[in-house]
């Protein structure tokens, strides 16, 4: 039997689909849900790079995973992706790993401190190109990942200026990463929660982002 490692920052992004898991596990978490085909285990890694990085490589390192997903909600520069749309991320690339010189910022490239296409980044990304498929087809974007998420509108307007993302997310870099490096096959699914503008709480649609991400994910469960 194959098996799959399903991930999340927080316990809150799974939803629904811990229910539905649970409901249909044997055993308590940390639980695993069997199909047909396919055995499932869950990992919360925690919010943010550095904790999805050593979760992930603990998991990766220790247990022979066939394929890996990461589920959770994020923020779009993309003002045509709809709000609670859950797309599927092409690839990633840092934010905010750099250096700010004076007003302009460079990034770990142009610093010198990593060199475009050292392996596993194809030029300054981390590419999905062989994704494991999941479910129904999904809208593809290009993500970034940043420790502190964009809330003014200087960090907005250069974010986009440089680097053309689709949406940003807290913890992609580092699962495209793990996987990249691990040769596991993976996917990183995300539900947008609201556009990246200065921060307003009340424009976000967090619950129907989380609720359109789980039933997506309860129905390719079910298809496996």
């Amino acid at each position: 039997m194959k098996k799959l490692l399903i991930t999340a920052a927080t316990e809150m992004e799974l939803g629904s689909l811990l229910n539905y898991l649970k409901a249909h596990s044997k055993s308590p978490l940390p639980f695993v849900f069997q199909s047909a085909e396919w055995e499932l285990h869950i990992l919360i890694t925690g919010v943010g790079m550095m904790q999805t990085s050593f979760a992930l490589t603990e998991a990766l390192a220790t247990q022979q995973f066939d394929a890996a997903i990461q589920l959770g909600i994020a923020g779009a520069f993309d003002t045509n992706i709809p709000l609670g749309a859950v797309v599927a991320v092409a690839s990633e690339r840092y934010g905010d790993l750099g250096a700010e010189d004076h007003d302009a910022y460079l990034d770990i490239f142009e610093l010198g401190f990593l060199t475009p296409n050292t392996s596993p980044f194809e030029g300054v990304c981390l590419l999905n190109t062989h994704p494991f498929v999941f479910g129904r087809t999904l809208p593809l974007v290009q993500s970034l990942s940043v420790n502190t998420v964009s809330g003014n509108v200087a960090t907005i307007e250069r974010r986009k200026r440089m680097f053309g993302a689709d949406i940003e997310s807290m913890e992609g870099i580092a699962f495209h990463y793990a996987c990249l490096q691990m040769k596991v096959p993976f996917l990183q699914i995300r539900a947008i929660s609201n556009y990246v503008t200065p921060r307003d709480r009340s424009a976000w649609q967090i619950k129907l982002a989380i609720e359109q991400l789980n039933q997506f994910c309860i129905e390719a469960v079910q298809a496996l």
